[in-house]
C-alpha cells in the first residue's frame, strides 16, 4: 500500500503543474469551480490527509506543527487568497514537498534539513502556495485529455476509497504514454509557479534570490548524480533556463530587508532528535566539537538537550536545560524541554507549576498544553487534564493533530469517564483513516454506563456518518453489507 500511495503522489506531481504568473491569474470563479468545486476539494483534501497518515509517518510534534504553520501564513498573508491552508511534515530524509488536494502541504523533514535559511524553506513553501491557489488539480482536469481525465479520476477515487486493488503497474501503465509530455507542461508551469512564488515571497519580507538560490544549490550539489536525485528535483525539474528566469525576476525587485528568525535552527535541531537512524552520528557530532574546545550555539546546546532526553540520560538533559534557561528564562521552547525533562523524572507536579505560568505569558501554546495535560495527568487531575485538552482543540480547529484525541483519552480514561475516552479514540482512529477501528470505538461508547441521553445521541449521529462513509467508499464486501443491514435495522 505504500508503494502504491507513493505512486499517486508521483503522478500528483506530474499532473499537478505550477502556478500561472501574476498577469494569467484565472478568476476563482472561472469554470474550473465547476470540475472540482471548493467543498470536493475540502473533501478529497480531508480524505486525502487520512489516506496519507496510513501510509508515511507525520511529524506530530506541537512545536513543529505551530511554527511550520505559521511560516506558512506569513506567507498566505501575501498571497490574496481566502483558500484553507494547513502544513504538516513528513518524517522522510528525502529533499521534498507537495501540494495535495484541500490546500494540504508536505514537506519533507530532509528539505527542512537541507534549507540553509527560513528564506530558502520560505521559497519552496511559496512555490507549492501558487499550486493551490491557482486550482490547478481542477485546471488539471480541463485541460487533461478524456483519458487521462479517467486515469486521473481513478486514482483520486483510490485515495478516496483507499483501495489496494489499484496497484502500481495499473498506474504505470496507464501514464506511460504520456510521460514526457506531462514533463514538459510541468516544466513550464514550474517556472511559472517560482514567478508567483517569488511574489508572494517578496511580498512577505523575504529577499527574492531564495529561490534560484536554493534550486541552483541543490542543482549544483547534485550535478554529478543523476541516479540519485532528491525528490524535490524529479517532481519538480531544475533547468538552467528555469533557474535563470528566476534569477531574472528577483533581479527586477529592490533589495529586501529581510526579517530574521532564528527558529529555523532550532527546529532543525528538534527534527534531528527525531532521526533514529542517525542519532548516534549528530551525538558525536555535537561531542567532538566539545572536544575540540568549539562552543555550541544555543541551537546546538539545545539539540544535545534533546538527544540526552530522548536517550535516557535525564540529569545530562536536566543540566543542559537549566543552562538555557538560565539565558532566557521566558522562552516557550526552553520551558517545554525543561517540563518534558521533569515529566521523564517523574517530577509532574514540578512541571505542572512551572507550565502553569508559561500558559499564563503563552495561552494555548500547543506544546506547553499538551505538556500541561500530561503532567495533570501524572498528578492524578485526570478532569482537569481533559478540559485543557478539549480547550486546546477547540482553539486549534483546522490545526488540531491526532495525537490531541489521543491525550485526550488518556485523560478520559484517568477520570473514569470511559464512554468519553472512546469517543476521543474514535476522533483519533478516523483522522489516521481508520475508520472501521473508529466506529468500533463509537461502539463500544455506546454500550457505557456513563452516558447521558445527549450523549447517546450524538454517538449514534457519528456512528451512522462513518458507517455511510464506508458504504460510500468501500467496495460491497460482507463488512460493508453487514454495515447497511444495522443501518437499516437503526
Amino acid at each position: 500500500m505504500a508503494i502504491f500511495f507513493s505512486a499517486i503522489l508521483a503522478l500528483a506531481c506530474l499532473v499537478l503543474p505550477g502556478s500561472l504568473v501574476a498577469s494569467e491569474l484565472p478568476d476563482l470563479g472561472d469554470s474550473s469551480a465547476s470540475v472540482l468545486s471548493a467543498e470536493d476539494d475540502y473533501r478529497l483534501g480531508q480524505a486525502f490527509m487520512r489516506n496519507l497518515r496510513q501510509n508515511v509517518e507525520i511529524i506530530e510534534d506541537p512545536e513543529l506543527n505551530a511554527y511550520i504553520n505559521a511560516l506558512g501564513y506569513r506567507l498566505l498573508s501575501a498571497a490574496n487568497t481566502q483558500l484553507p491552508f494547513s502544513f504538516f511534515i513528513i518524517n522522510e530524509p528525502n529533499i521534498n514537498a507537495f501540494a495535495g488536494p484541500g490546500g494540504h502541504i508536505g514537506l519533507h523533514s530532509g528539505l527542512i534539513l537541507a534549507a540553509e535559511s527560513e528564506g530558502e524553506l520560505a521559497a519552496v513553501m511559496a512555490h507549492e502556495i501558487a499550486h493551490v491557489t491557482q486550482r490547478h488539480l481542477a485546471r488539471a482536469f480541463q485541460k487533461a485529455s478524456s483519458a487521462q481525465v479517467q486515469t486521473f479520476a481513478a486514482i483520486l477515487a483510490a485515495i478516496l476509497l483507499g483501495s489496494p486493488e489499484l496497484s502500481t503497474a495499473m498506474i504505470a501503465t496507464a501514464t506511460a504514454g504520456n510521460i514526457q509530455q506531462q514533463l514538459n507542461f510541468t516544466r513550464s508551469h514550474e517556472r511559472e509557479a517560482d514567478r508567483v512564488g517569488i511574489d508572494i515571497l517578496v511580498n512577505s519580507g523575504f529577499n527574492p534570490n531564495h529561490m534560484p538560490g536554493f534550486f541552483y544549490r541543490l542543482q549544483e550539489a547534485y550535478r554529478y548524480m543523476e541516479s540519485n536525485l532528491p525528490e524535490l528535483l524529479r517532481t519538480h525539474p531544475v533547468t538552467p533556463n528555469r533557474i535563470a528566469d528566476s534569477q531574472n525576476r528577483a533581479r527586477q525587485y529592490p533589495p529586501t530587508k529581510e526579517k530574521l528568525s532564528t527558529g529555523l535552527s532550532f527546529m532543525q535541531a528538534k527534527l534531528r532528535s527525531y532521526d533514529k537512524t542517525n542519532q548516534a552520528l549528530n551525538i558525536k557530532r555535537l561531542e567532538t566539537k566539545q572536544a575540540d574546545s568549539q562552543l555550541l550555539s544555543t541551537a546546538e546546546q539545545y539539540e544535545y538537550a534533546l538527544h540526552q532526553l530522548t536517550t535516557g540520560k535525564l540529569e545530562a538533559a536536566e543540566a543542559l536545560t537549566n543552562k538555557l534557561l538560565e539565558n532566557s528564562k521566558e522562552s516557550a521552547l526552553y520551558i517545554a524541554l525543561k517540563a518534558r525533562v521533569e515529566i521523564a523524572m517523574q517530577q509532574p507536579k514540578s512541571a505542572v507549576s512551572r507550565l502553569q505560568q508559561a500558559l499564563l505569558l503563552f495561552p494555548n501554546h500547543p506544546q506547553l498544553s499538551t505538556l500541561y495535560a500530561q503532567a495533570l495527568i501524572d498528578s492524578g487531575k485526570a478532569e482537569i487534564a481533559a478540559d485543557k485538552i478539549r480547550s486546546l482543540i477547540q482553539q486549534q480547529q483546522e490545526f488540531v493533530l491526532p495525537s490531541y484525541y489521543q491525550l485526550l483519552a488518556k485523560a478520559e480514561s484517568a477520570a473514569k469517564r470511559d464512554s468519553n475516552a472512546h469517543m476521543a479514540l474514535a476522533d483519533y482512529y478516523y483522522m489516521i483513516g481508520q475508520t472501521r477501528t473508529a466506529i468500533e470505538q463509537l461502539e463500544t461508547a455506546l454500550k457505557q454506563s456513563d452516558n447521558t441521553p445527549y450523549q447517546t445521541e450524538r454517538i449514534k449521529a457519528q456512528l451512522n456518518s462513518y458507517k455511510q462513509e464506508l458504504l460510500e467508499n468501500e467496495p460491497q464486501s460482507d463488512t460493508t453489507q453487514q454495515l447497511s443491514i444495522d443501518r437499516q435495522q437503526q
